[in-house]
């Protein structure tokens, strides 16, 4: 069979599963007819433990789910999550709950009229008949129904589209119109609802698993990663691979443990702009995307749902307090953790999840933390030859359909697939960290191509071969991890290069440079009548006048000296300390310090943490019996920086 006829029949197929649903849906006997096998009448049916019809057939098309606050939560007769007040519960919104099966209501609750005079045909009294429902009384069914159901709060229970688990581990993929699982290769359906305690609520509807079977030949993945081989990467044979990985990643991303995010870097003229169409193309209506958004306006679009974002042109220059927002929502999707909003009312707040894979594409990297680049793996394009074949047009009715059934029959595999690669990369100098990101992009490219496609490809993926990849991608070659400096490292660097404001006169801008033309005075013979060379004095002067002190180790030895009464040696190795060692004394508070390091991390108050994170002994001084020290004529609590120990340490 030809791949578009195969894609004919699976359209068949999703078309006749949406008649059906139409078709239960339209099931609404008139309320004077007797309903289900036992032939139950309007208002004489049997409750359950909650208050609701039980008997067969006629089950109530509006399900409570539960209650929080002053909200009662029931999923209407269309399928649809509704959050309602006790007001709303009137007879228009309780219309409203069953518009689409209006009937229902009435033979729930009938409310009865006689019609005056007799039957024409009959010539008898006219037989009561059911003009309409009381609404009080299914109010107070609803009422009592969400209160034995018990609290629940969608933030927690809720489960928009995309991929989830269930309690077993299996994967489920919520398409908006229904539930998918696969077992063995075979797809089923579920309605949707409350599963497991779970509510996957009726949404608009998405892309489908692919349900015919899928051959190497056929295989998708295949003519992706040749179609992104013609992008000109930086690193050629790795590239392709990870961001073919990220598909897969982006497609389950609600299933997994952690969802790596992808940075495409590239200059005007590289294909980005291609590239991201390619994207677009092979996610349909699953992928978020835009070009200028927020971190609201992300979380707001994508409420519950698991589908992946797509950003473009986040560039360094943009808001920074937007960008930090933006990349702070990557950071939380990352691992899954509870973010939280302001509420509408003052002092009202709520919180919400994402777990959604992030693809960032720029110009120039705008990414600045440690923390933040190693969740990212960073693809940098170069500029396309103009001679090299074009790449090949994504095909948009099957691609992702198919790539999503790929990755949901290979979930069973999918957790020791990933501790393969995993433990490759810690091989290659990999923390937890870095093992997560590019353990998950290489086990989701393994599970797309499978053992045959990627040996025939030339990617190092199959069993045994995952060991390449401590080479491939060893810690120490990538400049996303090489750049990605520790905390405290950030803190003194952002202290030492951050112009000082208070200088505006001054030949030297920053206290890095100030400290190095003192090095270099100290370091040769100079006359003491040449008033251009930068004595200690001068520098201490300086920085005092920024917020900071210069001391030597004798200076900072001498007070335990004269207090201990013991000789300066002995309190320098008390100190840890040398006679000529320089140290940068950093107030613990600082109005100063806290201006000085205005638009960053640590502005308020954060550096004195930042800095007790050296985990290198002896770089970082807080001792109380030599910490207090005079900084511009006034004694604090300090910091010291031993700036030959600082720069020696390693970076990592």
């Amino acid at each position: 069979m030809s791949k578009d006829n195969e894609a004919n029949v699976v359209q068949m197929g999703k078309a006749q599963r949406q008649l059906e649903r139409q078709r239960r849906s339209r099931e609404d006997t008139p309320p004077m007819e007797a309903r289900g096998p036992n032939n139950v009448l309007a208002g004489q049916w049997s409750p359950d433990i909650f208050g609701m019809p039980s008997d067969p057939g006629c089950a109530c098309p509006v399900e409570c789910i539960g209650f929080e606050g002053a909200y009662k939560y029931v999923i209407d007769s269309s399928g649809q999550f509704r959050a309602m007040k006790a007001a709303d519960f009137n007879q228009v919104g309780i219309q409203d709950l069953f518009s689409a099966t209006p009937n229902y209501p009435k033979w729930m609750r009938p409310r009865w009229f006689v019609p005056k005079g007799v039957d024409e045909h009959t010539g008898k009294p006219h037989k009561p008949q059911i003009k309409s429902f009381e609404a009080d009384q299914i109010k107070e069914d609803f009422f009592r129904a969400c209160a034995r159901k018990g609290f629940f709060s969608p933030n927690d229970k809720m489960r928009g589209r995309g991929a989830w688990t269930f309690r077993s581990g299996n994967l489920v993929y919520h398409s908006g119109d229904a539930l998918w699982t696969c077992d063995k290769g075979r797809f089923k359906t579920l309605a949707t609802g409350v599963h497991e305690n779970m509510l996957y609520p009726r949404l608009s509807a998405l892309s489908e698993p692919w349900t015919e079977a899928i051959t190497p030949d056929k295989n998708p993945a295949k003519k992706l990663l040749e179609t992104f081989r013609k992008w000109n990467w930086t690193r050629p044979d790795v590239d392709p691979v990870l961001l073919l990985g990220w598909i897969g990643c982006a497609l389950i991303g609600g299933a997994l443990d952690w969802r790596p995010a992808v940075l495409l870097i590239g200059d005007r003229a590289t294909g980005k702009s291609t590239l991201q169409q390619a994207l677009r193309n092979i996610f349909g209506d699953t992928l978020f995307r835009s070009a200028d958004t927020t971190a609201a306006g992300i979380y707001q679009a994508m409420a519950h749902d698991a589908r992946p974002v797509a950003l473009d042109e986040l560039e360094p220059d943009s808001d920074p307090r937007k960008l930090d927002n933006v990349v702070h929502l990557m950071r939380t999707s990352a691992s899954g953790d509870i973010g939280r909003r302001g509420g509408p009312t003052k002092g009202e707040a709520s919180e919400f999840q994402m777990r959604s894979a992030f693809l960032f594409s720029a110009i120039n990297n705008p990414l600045r933390s440690a923390q933040d680049m190693s969740r990212v793996a960073v693809l940098r394009l170069m500029p396309l030859n103009l001679n090299q074949a074009k790449p090949e047009p994504v095909d948009v009715e099957t691609t992702g359909s198919m790539m999503l059934s790929l990755m949901m029959q290979g979930w069973g595999d999918f957790a020791a697939t990933l501790q393969r690669f995993k433990s490759a990369l810690e091989q290659g100098g990999h923390g937890g960290r870095g093992q997560d990101t590019y353990g998950v992009l290489l086990a989701c490219a393994a599970t797309l191509l499978g053992d045959e496609l990627a040996a025939e490809m030339g990617v190092p993926l199959g069993p045994d071969e995952e060991r390449e990849w401590s080479t491939l991608l060893g810690a120490e070659t990538l400049p996303e991890v090489e750049d990605a400096k520790p905390n405290y490292r950030q803190c003194v660097d952002r202290i030492l290069t951050s112009h000082v404001k208070v200088w505006r006169n001054s030949s030297r801008n920053t206290i890095g440079q100030a400290l190095e033309d003192m090095r270099i005075a100290e370091a040769a013979m100079w006359d003491p009548a040449d008033h251009e060379v930068y004595t200690r004095v001068k520098a201490k002067r300086d920085l005092g006048m920024a917020g900071f002190g210069l001391f030597t180790g004798a200076e900072i030895a001498a007070p335990m000296m004269r207090s201990q009464k013991i000789s300066l040696e002995a309190a320098l190795m008390k100190c840890g300390l040398t006679k000529d060692q320089f140290v940068l004394a950093v107030p613990n508070t600082s109005s100063k310090v806290a201006e000085h390091l205005e638009g960053s991390d640590w502005q308020h108050g954060a550096w004195k943490d930042a800095l007790r994170q050296c985990p290198v002994a002896g770089v970082m001084i807080t001792n109380a019996d030599i910490n207090k020290v005079t900084i511009d004529g006034t004694q604090t609590r300090c910091t010291l920086i031993v700036l030959e120990r600082y720069h020696d340490a390693p970076e990592k």
